[in-house]
């Protein structure tokens, strides 16, 4: 029987909203089970301190000049800090001696044209101060190898579902909404469109909310049909897609009336979803991620999805998981990605070792 680690995975999103841990026993082929899920949230001045660095970085040479300031250096540090003390709780709550950690960082800047991708957070640091084996940098191989570099946690999708006979996908709607499916025992995965992004811009902006709690105002007004589809005609499922939160704005929707705003964008979350189900003919996902707990988006999908928290996973740490589960198949050298999931040219592992 192949060894069985103890492995930490850490996550944050494009959303900047904390910072999600998972502790869980893997092989990371056949063998999962989650021990522990942590999570701590930002304060408003480091989302703030957070969005305007990525504000700042439009190209990889602004993140070589951004790097050496020490504002950089000093949210760095705070980032990783906040990691460590996260580390340190979930061992001790666990009460598990941990093998490796799967550090994934913060997401600043990606751009696969260019094969470059930057996430913030100081791995070497996190070695230091915790004395374990941390694997971060999960992207880059896969960028040097034609691929998109994103998505990376189909391959644990694809262990969930594997466990499943209903489902035939995963959908994760966190800022990005991105989908992993199974079709003739083959495995696929791309981005789909805006997930929350834009619904949490929009709230934020109009009325001073992070995101739209339960789907509360976006469920006030009826969406502007003609704008939404124009918006979903837009795009092409035909090729893998990768999408960052930057690539999409709310000026475009700026004169709808706010109420009207808020329904037309969780319309078009939902109905990009439903488009991307329909060509694939995809049958019934599981949906994980923080939009499965908009019951706006929940009505549009309600026929064709269930939440994944019915088969006693947490959607809410998902992802965490993930990485504790990559940062294992990297240690083996294991394949984290596949050219029906990011494009990539062949079956590529990925991750750097911080020894």
């Amino acid at each position: 029987m192949s060894k069985i680690y103890n492995s930490l995975g850490t996550m944050s999103g494009t959303s900047f909203d904390g910072i999600d841990v998972s502790i869980s026993k893997t092989n990371g082929e056949d063998v999962f089970e989650n021990n522990i899920n942590l999570y701590c949230g930002f304060d408003q001045n480091l989302k703030k301190d957070l969005k305007n660095l990525k504000d700042k970085i439009k190209n990889p040479e602004d993140v070589t000049a951004l790097s050496q300031t020490k504002e950089f250096k000093d949210l760095e540090n705070k980032i990783t800090l906040i990691h460590i003390d996260l580390i340190n709780e979930a061992v001790k709550k666990s009460d598990v001696k941990l093998d490796i950690i799967g550090f994934h960082g913060i997401t600043l800047f990606h751009d696969a044209k260019k094969k470059f991708t930057f996430q913030i957070g100081n791995a070497k640091l996190i070695k230091e101060k915790t004395g374990i084996h941390v694997v971060k940098n999960f992207r880059q191989n896969d960028l040097d190898h034609g691929g998109q570099g994103a998505p990376l946690t189909p391959i644990f999708h694809h262990f969930i579902l594997d466990k499943q006979n209903n489902y035939d996908a995963i959908i994760n709607i966190g800022g990005i909404s991105n989908i992993t499916y199974l079709k003739s025992n083959k495995l696929f995965a791309t981005d789909i469109g805006p997930g929350n992004c834009l619904i949490d811009s929009w709230i934020n902006h109009f009325f001073n909310f992070p995101f739209d709690e339960n789907g509360k105002f976006s469920s006030i007004a009826k969406p502007d049909l003609i704008i939404a589809n124009n918006f979903i005609d837009r795009f092409n499922f035909q090729n893998n897609l990768s999408f960052d939160a930057n690539d999409f704005s709310i000026s475009e929707f700026r004169n709808l009336d706010k109420n009207i705003g808020a329904a037309t964008l969780t319309f078009i979350t939902a109905n990009l979803i439903l488009t991307f189900m329909n060509e694939k003919k995809i049958n019934k996902a599981l949906l994980s991620g923080g939009g499965r707990k908009n019951k706006t988006i929940i009505n549009y999908l309600e026929s064709r999805s269930d939440n994944i928290d019915q088969l006693n996973f947490d959607g809410d740490f998902i992802e965490s998981q993930a990485f504790a589960y990559l940062a294992v198949r990297s240690l083996l050298k294991l394949p984290l990605s596949f050219p029906e999931t990011t494009g990539v040219s062949k079956p590529v592992s990925g991750g750097e070792i911080v020894n």
